[in-house]
């Protein structure tokens, strides 16, 4: 028999089809499995139940918070379209918590220009560019030690309205809020260093923000972080 056979999509869709098939055929009838459930586990099931309940309610909470800071802000809205100092006065980024999920959300107007070019005065021993993406709205750059295996992603993009970036936190990931170069910063340092850990940047001046994404220690991260710098080019 030959080990190293091709299938194509269709000859797998017919052979899962037939393997649902024969296990739906295989399974006994619905008389035959009625069970009788012991009342502790009827009992945790109606906390779970309660608890989805009370998460629904919170949700409905949160929506009506929502509406009223959109009136809010409506409200405000010519006060902020006339006054230069009313604009200043406001956050230009904000952090929110959904679930298991960290978001970031922005408020600045949209720059026209396209990014400038920023690079990195120092990045880690043993490391190479492998990738590189920039247009108007993005820069991301991709480095890896192909020695150790580890990398890190730095990349950057104007603080947009209607921009959002999102962080899924690992289980007992830690979050410290700190400043890089006088600039306020989070930094998520997950518990082991192998997986990946992520600084979040907000240059408020420029309007920008800057990332790095990295399998590295923390010192690592912070001091490529602190050698974030504009090309000579577009100063």
């Amino acid at each position: 028999m030959p080990t190293n056979a091709m299938f194509n999509d269709n000859v797998l869709k017919v052979a899962a089809q037939l393997v649902a098939e024969s296990m739906l055929n295989s399974l006994p009838p619905k008389a035959e499995c009625e069970h009788d459930f012991s009342d502790n586990f009827l009992a945790k099931m109606e906390k779970l139940l309660h608890r989805q309940k009370q998460r629904q309610t919170w949700h409905k909470m949160l929506r009506f918070a929502a509406a009223i800071i959109i009136t809010v802000t409506i409200t405000f809205g010519a006060v902020m379209a006339t006054s230069p100092t009313a604009r200043a006065a406001v956050v230009q980024w904000a952090r929110e918590i959904y679930e298991n999920s960290m978001i970031y959300r922005f408020f600045s107007e949209t720059a026209d220009e396209r990014l400038p070019m920023y690079g990195l005065d120092w990045i880690p021993t043993g490391f190479e560019q492998t990738e590189i993406f920039y247009d108007k709205d993005l820069y991301r750059s991709v480095y890896v030690n192909n020695i150790t295996g580890q990398g890190f992603v730095f990349e950057y993009y104007y603080m947009a309205n209607n921009t959002a970036s999102m962080i899924i936190p690992g289980e007992g990931c830690i979050l410290e809020h700190t400043e890089i170069n006088g600039n306020p910063a989070d930094y998520y340092q997950e518990l082991n260093d192998a997986d990946t850990n992520i600084l979040m940047i907000f240059d408020e001046e420029n309007n920008t923000c800057f990332s790095i994404a990295a399998t590295l220690d923390k010192d690592s991260i912070f001091t490529i972080a602190e050698h974030i710098v504009l090309d000579k080019s577009t100063k």
